[in-house]
C-alpha cells in the first residue's frame, strides 16, 4: 500500500497517483485507531502527543490538524501506521525499510520522514503567500473609471477607452454601480512592453496583449475575492443550484467543470460561482457572485445551440493563445441567494472516454478537492476545522468521467442531483 500524506496550502499543490512523496498542504492528516472518542458531530478524534493536535478518523484514512499551525494534512492507512507509531515514540530508524511501496529509496524516506515531521508537530514548509497591496487611490490618464462593487467591495476599475473598453468590461457587466469609497483599484494601463494591469498601483500581470487584458483583470478580481473575500473556505470551483439541489463542480483547469456548468444552467440550474466558489461553514452555502462563467473555444459550438448571445461576446485570448468568452446568464438565471452544497461532484471530460460514476470517500474527496483547488481564509479554530470536515463526510461526493455533456446529464440524474 502506498504511503500518501495530503496537505493543503494557499493555492493546493498537485501531484499523481504513482508518486510515493506525500502531497503537502497547511494541514491535514489521517490517523487509524480502533478506541477513539467521538466528538457531539460523529467525527471520530483522538488527541496527538503535541498539544493541540488532533487525529480525526475517516475510515481507514484520516486527517491530522494542528491549532497551533492553523494546519492540516492527510495519510491513507499506510501513513496512518507510520503516524501512530511515531505518535507513540518509534524513532524514524525503526520503520524505514521496505514499508513504503512504489518509488525509489530516497522518495520513500522522505515520505517517512515528512510523516514522521507531522507526528513531531512539524509542517512541511510552504511558500508565504503574497500580500495583497494595501488600498491608494491612483488616477491614470486617458482612462476610463466604473466604481463598482464586486460580492459586496467596492472597487474602481480603470481601462482605456474606445475598443479595448468592451473587453475591459466584460467580466464586470452585471456588478453593481457603487458610489462606496473603493477598497481597492483594478486597472488596465499601457507599459513600455505592451499592457499591464495593476492592483493598487502595483504591477500584477505585465507584458499583456490587447486582447489578454479582459482576462487580466478577470484575474485580478478573483485574486481580490481570494484575499479579501468573506469565505471560510474558497474554492476552485463552479457551482450551480436548482430547487434544493445544489451541486459544487469541482476540478483543475482544463477537466470541463465550466462547459458543465453552463451546460446545467441550460437545463433550468442558477449559477452562482464560477470560481470561486466561497463556502461559509455555518450554511454549507455558496453566495452568488453574478460573474460570467469563462468558456474555451472548443466548447462554443456545442453551447452555443441553448446560449445564441454567447456568438456575440467578446473573444479573449490567454496566455497559451486559447481563445475565450464569457457566458453571461440571463439575469433570472443568476441565484438571488446562497445555497447549500448537497453534492459534490469532481468532473473529468475526454472525447475518448469511458462512462464511469464512482462515489468517493471523505478521505478521497478531501484530496480531489486539494488537486482542485481550496484557500482557507483565516485561522480557524478546531469547531471551525470539525465543520468542515463534517461537511466533507455528510455530504455525497462523486467523479464522472464522460464524453459528452448529455452523458453527462445522464450520469448527474443517476446520482440524484436532479428532482425526480
Amino acid at each position: 500500500m502506498r504511503l500518501q500524506l495530503c496537505l493543503h496550502g494557499v493555492l493546493a499543490r498537485r501531484v499523481t497517483n504513482d508518486q510515493a512523496v506525500p502531497f503537502l498542504a497547511p494541514g491535514f492528516g489521517v490517523h487509524t485507531v480502533k478506541e477513539s472518542p467521538t466528538t457531539a458531530s460523529g467525527l471520530h478524534r483522538v488527541a496527538c502527543g503535541n498539544p493541540q493536535q488532533w487525529l480525526y478518523l475517516l475510515g481507514d484514512d484520516g486527517v491530522v490538524y494542528s491549532e497551533v499551525n492553523n494546519r492540516f494534512a492527510g495519510l491513507d492507512a499506510a501513513g496512518v501506521s507510520a503516524f501512530r507509531a511515531f505518535d507513540a515514540g518509534a524513532a524514524l530508524e525503526d520503520l524505514d525499510g521496505p514499508r513504503v511501496v512504489g518509488g525509489d529509496a530516497s522518495t520513500s524516506y522522505e515520505g517517512l520522514k515528512a510523516v514522521y515531521d507531522l507526528s513531531r508537530g512539524i509542517f512541511p514548509a510552504e511558500n508565504a503567500p503574497a500580500q495583497w497591496p494595501p488600498f491608494q487611490s491612483s488616477k491614470w490618464s486617458d482612462t476610463a473609471i466604473a466604481n463598482i462593487e464586486i460580492d459586496g467591495i467596492p472597487v474602481s476599475l480603470q481601462y482605456p477607452p474606445g475598443p479595448l473598453a468592451s473587453l475591459c468590461q466584460d467580466y464586470f457587466r452585471n456588478c453593481v454601480i457603487t458610489e462606496r469609497p473603493p477598497r481597492c483599484c483594478l486597472s488596465a494601463q499601457q507599459a513600455e512592453d505592451g499592457w499591464a494591469i495593476y492592483v493598487n498601483g502595483v504591477e500584477f500581470l505585465p507584458s499583456l496583449q490587447e486582447r489578454q487584458l479582459g482576462l487580466g483583470l478577470l484575474h485580478a478580481a478573483r485574486s481580490l475575492l481570494y484575499a479579501q473575500g468573506d469565505y471560510d473556505v474558497a474554492f476552485h470551483a463552479a457551482m450551480v443550484a436548482h430547487d434544493n439541489f445544489g451541486i459544487m463542480l469541482s476540478a483543475p483547469r482544463e477537466c470541463g467543470k465550466s462547459t458543465l456548468a453552463v451546460h446545467l444552467v441550460t437545463q433550468g440550474f442558477d449559477l452562482l460561482a464560477d470560481e470561486p466558489a466561497l463556502l461559509n461553514f455555518d450554511t454549507w452555502s455558496i453566495r452568488s457572485l453574478h460573474l460570467p462563467v469563462s468558456l474555451k473555444q472548443e466548447s462554443w459550438p456545442t453551447l452555443q445551440q441553448h446560449w445564441p448571445a454567447l456568438s456575440g461576446s467578446p473573444v479573449h485570448i490567454r496566455s497559451d493563445g486559447t481563445k475565450i468568452r464569457l457566458a453571461h446568464p440571463p439575469e433570472e438565471r443568476y441565484s438571488s441567494r446562497a445555497r447549500p452544497i448537497t453534492h459534490i461532484v469532481f468532473p473529468h471530460y475526454g472525447a475518448a472516454s469511458g462512462a464511469q460514476v464512482e462515489s468517493i470517500s471523505p478521505f478521497r474527496t478531501l484530496c480531489f478537492l486539494n488537486n482542485g483547488g481550496m484557500l482557507f481564509a483565516r485561522h480557524i479554530a478546531r469547531d471551525g476545522f470539525e465543520n468542515f470536515l463534517k461537511f466533507v463526510c455528510f455530504t455525497p461526493a462523486y467523479r464522472i468521467h464522460y464524453s459528452s455533456l448529455q452523458e453527462a446529464d445522464r450520469m448527474l440524474r443517476e446520482i440524484g442531483c436532479f428532482a425526480a
